[in-house]
């Protein structure tokens, strides 16, 4: 681990200070040190203290995996980074420690984790090719592992699913451990082309460490090829599946990404498609997973990323020698019958000051800002970032709520790294919107949370300006960097 460390602090090193000098660095949001970020991994609280590990390639800005990183927190807003603490160095997991969960029990943290390997060769690693092994560590601190334990290897998935196994998320229920891992079946269509299926293993443990196949939940009709980051948690008495499925058509107002995010309720209806809903509507999110806090909120972090936007949309922080970020950490309450999510109450704490704009505007180049709008009835409103030549529009009308850096004419603003526009709607009509922006990032929540966008934006200073327009009462509020 310090031979990861030691060329993580080389390569900082060589970056000079590239990294630190960068424009879009964030205040409040997890970052890489250098290189690539990508799944939040192992969140948790333990010890009174808040962890949060994540994939992270220092000695890539491209990606790669390779390493746990990992931070810590009071305050799930100011984050302190620590060494990586995981590693590619056994057999099991030469080609990635990828996406894992945290278990906290009896003063101690267990860790279990994907091992990937991928065999050199003339494989389509979908079926041959891959091996996907999952694995335990444990911890007293959050920072030095034990030795990495062998849970479940190929051997132990069913006959009916590829070689893409991965992301285990374990909890405890009923003196019972069970696991919840992303997975992908095998299935044709009628002309025989292939179609395969997501879907979810869960496997049940007496002790953490032998573990039994439970059930396997792949639904009758392909809702996406592949299931990626599942989760299954309790919120206010409901049994929620949160997963990734990649594969689905995209349409005007939903999965706009390449690949999505949302949840299910599992309380009366096994079919997971028939009551999925996104979790964001934003550009920017993939791969959230959450974890309950010692006085029981149950909060939610994503990737603002999503794998393979290379095509679609860039970010200007590659040239820095940085890329990606996590979101805000969420909490997540469920009402007329749908999960809200608003950013950890903590961020009401930090040293916000009044702001008062002129004519609308205001210039906010060294601030993070929170704007709230409140009593709109549905009136049309908008907040642009940014000039009339280069800027970020949010727009709310009726129940419809659109995020664009796309000029009258559709031509994509640079800021946006070639982001075109997101739609969202929420049930009735629009009544307040919560818009945050942290340098580099922005997250707006519609109606309490009903309706959440994340998107990355790329402004210069000078051209990071602020103006409102429409209806509705607002209040803005920054924090001056020092």
């Amino acid at each position: 681990m310090k031979d990861a460390f030691q060329r993580e602090k080389d390569e900082r090193e060589r970056m000079g200070r590239t990294v630190e000098s960068c424009p879009f660095r964030t205040n409040y949001h997890i970052m890489p040190p250098v290189g690539w970020i990508n799944d939040p991994n192992g969140l948790c609280q333990f010890k009174g203290e808040f962890h949060a590990y994540f994939q992270y390639s220092p000695l890539s800005v491209h990606g790669g995996g390779g390493y746990w990183g990992h931070c810590v927190s009071k305050d799930l807003l100011n984050w302190d980074y620590r060494e990586p603490p995981l590693a590619s160095d056994i057999p099991e997991d030469i080609n990635g420690v990828y996406s894992g969960s945290a278990l906290v029990e009896d003063g101690r943290m267990y860790l279990f984790y994907t091992g990937n390997v991928k065999l050199p060769g003339d494989y389509d690693y979908i079926d041959a090719g891959r091996i996907s092994t999952q694995l335990l560590v444990e911890s007293q601190d959050g920072q030095q592992m034990s030795a990495k334990e062998k849970l479940l290897g190929m051997e132990d998935y069913p006959q009916d699913i590829t070689q893409h196994v991965r992301d285990p998320k374990v909890w405890k229920e009923d003196g019972v451990y069970h696991m919840v891992l992303g997975a992908r079946a095998r299935a044709w269509k009628e002309d025989g082309s292939r179609q395969d299926k997501g879907g979810i293993l869960i496997y049940s443990s007496p002790d953490k460490r032998h573990w039994t196949l439970e059930r396997e939940l792949v639904p009758q009709k392909a809702f996406g090829y592949m299931w990626e980051c599942p989760d299954i948690f309790r919120l206010e008495g409901h049994r929620v599946l949160s997963f990734c499925p990649q594969g689905l058509e995209a349409q005007e107002e939903k999965f706009q990404n390449i690949y999505q995010s949302g949840y299910s309720l599992l309380d009366d209806n096994e079919n997971p498609e028939d009551t999925f809903r996104e979790w964001d509507m934003g550009f920017d999110f993939y791969a959230p997973q959450t974890f309950e806090t010692e006085d029981g909120r149950r909060i939610l972090i994503g990737w603002a990323g999503v794998p393979d936007t290379e095509r679609t949309h860039r970010n200007l922080t590659v040239e820095n020698g940085w890329q990606h970020c996590l979101t805000l950490p969420t909490e997540l309450s469920f009402r007329e019958g749908q999960i809200f999510r608003m950013p950890v109450r903590e961020i009401h704490e930090l040293g916000w000051e009044k702001a008062e704009t002129k004519d609308g505007g205001y210039d906010w180049r060294d601030c993070t800002l929170k704007l709230q709008v409140n009593d709109l009835k549905g009136e049309a409103f908008q907040v642009r970032l940014g000039t009339e030549e280069n800027a970020m529009t949010i727009r709310a009308e009726g129940n419809k709520t659109e995020i664009s850096f796309l000029n009258p004419e559709g031509e994509a603003a640079a800021c946006g790294g070639g982001r075109g526009k997101r739609i969202g709607r929420v049930s009735g009509r629009i009544e307040s919107l919560l818009v945050l922006v942290d340098s580099s990032i922005v997250e707006v929540f519609v109606n309490g949370g009903e309706l959440v966008f994340t998107s990355r934006i790329y402004l210069e200073k000078p051209d990071r300006k602020l103006q409102i327009q429409g209806g509705g009462s607002s209040s803005l509020a920054v924090i001056k960097k020092a």
